[in-house]
C-alpha cells in the first residue's frame, strides 16, 4: 500500500466514525435541541472526510469537483436545515416561537 491508498481508507474510515458517533450520540440525547448538537458534526466532517478521499484517489478530475461542490452545498445548507428543525420543535413543544415574558 502507497501514500495514497493509506490516505483514502484513512479519510473514508474518519468519515464513517464521525458518522456512527454523531448516530450514537442521536440516540444517546434525550430532547431534540441536544439531538440536533450531536448530529452536527455528521454534516460537516463526513463531506470533507469524502472530498480528501477523491482527491487523493482521483487527482483534480471532475469527479473532485463534483464532490467538493455536493459537500459545499451540504455544509452550506447544514445550518439553515439546523434552525428549520429547532423551529418545528419549538413550535410542536408549545405551540408558538415567541419566548415567555
Amino acid at each position: 500500500m502507497n501514500v495514497r491508498e493509506l490516505t483514502v481508507i484513512a479519510a473514508l474510515l474518519g468519515a464513517v466514525a464521525v458518522a456512527w458517533i454523531c448516530c450514537v450520540g442521536l440516540v444517546a440525547m434525550r430532547n431534540p435541541y441536544d439531538r440536533l448538537h450531536a448530529i452536527a458534526p455528521a454534516n460537516i466532517l463526513p463531506p470533507l472526510f469524502l472530498v480528501i478521499a477523491v482527491f487523493a484517489a482521483r487527482g483534480f478530475s471532475i469527479a473532485t469537483i463534483k464532490v467538493l461542490l455536493l459537500a459545499a452545498a451540504l455544509i452550506f445548507a447544514s445550518p439553515i436545515v439546523t434552525q428549520a428543525l429547532a423551529r418545528a420543535a419549538r413550535l410542536r413543544e408549545t405551540g408558538r416561537l415567541e419566548l415567555e415574558k
